[in-house]
């Protein structure tokens, strides 16, 4: 009964705990209309990273590199101009529109790239559009911070 009580207690903890949480993540994201674009931005960073392990393995994992690759196109668009279908709001912010329009200038030319990967030398090439596409990237979690 003791050992009943104690996992009960938990579980009523654990699950006020989440319901708290998300309820001040609802106040926040009301306030701060662009904290879901900051942090889909953020996702976009571990996107980069996840095209540029898949290039980096022995064998690419085609499937994974176009997931990731559609992924990353959607939110990058949704960032600059609001997706409604993934919550994004977008921006009229000048500073932040003018680096998304950079990212999508290389992210355009990066695509090129990677949907022609047949030999190491295109693989380095693409590594490294994906190393400059993270520097813009965190520049523009930057501004939204």
């Amino acid at each position: 009964m003791q050992t009943l009580t104690k996992v009960a207690i938990v579980a009523l903890t654990l699950g006020t705990t989440s319901l708290f949480a998300v309820s001040n993540d609802y106040a926040v994201t009301n306030n701060y209309k662009l904290l879901n674009d900051m942090n889909f931005a953020k996702k976009q960073q571990e996107l980069i990273l996840n095209m540029s392990q898949a290039l980096e393995s022995d064998r690419i994992d085609m499937t994974n590199l176009k997931i990731s690759r559609e992924k990353f196109s959607e939110v990058l668009l949704g960032l600059a101009n609001g997706n409604d279908s993934i919550n994004l709001t977008g921006t009229d912010i000048p500073t932040i529109k003018t680096k998304l329009s950079e990212i999508q200038t290389l992210w355009t030319k990066e695509l090129t790239i990677l949907n022609n990967i047949t030999s190491k030398n295109n693989r380095e090439k693409a590594i490294d559009g994906l190393n400059n596409i993270m520097i813009k990237m965190s520049q523009a979690v930057a501004l939204y911070n």
